[in-house]
């Protein structure tokens, strides 16, 4: 009996029963980090300021349920050493909820008929599309025509439907355009115009009073880091380096 009560306790079923909760907390981590990822991706064919929605408050919370998941588990070992674990918990619950609550809603100002699932997957999202050559080169020509004379990039909180808007064309063949004639998303199209005007501004006496986040913002970006982080990958090096070296050179 003693042998046969061994070996149920160290079966892999008992294992499994007792820790099924800690496992199923660790497939639930992953599984909001794939989700994070694919709206990371969906977000930067929609808006021109991934800032305020990239959700990085729900990657620190993966990282922090991973911690309490981890002590959750040394804590059926040693109980009296990990008892707060609860109180993390609790901790953790009044922390989400205020991130919950302060969240912006992310797709918002979505058109009726338009669905974000349609960007999720790039090999087949525009299978379906009517536009034929004309229809598209003559679209190219109409976006490149409003971005250089009304300069809608200069307003912050421009997404693909408001462009689309103004442009009196579907949101999806917007994004199609973006995608397979220009080969870019919609945030780093935006992006590069307001690096290009930021560039114009910096060199610009008119502005020379302007700090870098002055000049950030005049150029339609919403924060300081997005604009560094904007102008070095199209740029290769940072604004007051690009400042600096124009003005030497002149």
């Amino acid at each position: 009996m003693p042998i046969i009560e061994q070996y149920h306790n160290s079966s892999f079923l008992t294992i499994l029963y007792k820790y099924y909760n800690n496992i199923q907390g660790i497939i639930y981590v992953f599984l909001i980090n794939a989700c994070v990822n694919q709206h990371q991706g969906i977000l930067k064919h929609l808006s021109s300021t991934v800032h305020e929605n990239d959700l990085s408050w729900v990657r620190i919370m993966v990282i922090i349920l991973l911690i309490i998941v981890f002590f959750w588990t040394l804590s059926s070992f040693e109980k009296d050493i990990f008892n707060l674990t609860g109180y993390a918990l609790l901790i953790f619950s009044y922390w989400l909820g205020y991130h919950i609550i302060s969240q912006k809603s992310i797709y918002r100002n979505m058109p009726a008929g338009f669905e974000v699932t349609e960007l999720k997957q790039s090999g087949h999202r525009y299978k379906n599309s009517s536009l034929t050559s004309l229809q598209k080169s003559e679209m190219i020509e109409q976006i490149r025509h409003l971005m250089e004379t009304e300069k809608p990039y200069l307003y912050n909180e421009l997404t693909l439907t408001s462009l689309a808007d103004r442009l009196k064309i579907k949101p999806i063949h917007l994004s199609q355009i973006l995608n397979e004639e220009l080969n870019e998303n919609f945030y780093t199209f935006i992006n590069r115009y307001r690096v290009d005007e930021s560039k114009k501004l910096l060199l610009d006496p008119r502005y020379s009073h302007y700090n870098i986040l002055g000049i950030a913002l005049e150029a339609g970006f919403n924060s300081k880091t997005t604009f560094n982080k904007a102008f070095k990958e199209n740029t290769g090096i940072s604004p007051s380096e690009f400042q600096r070296t124009s003005i030497r050179s002149s």
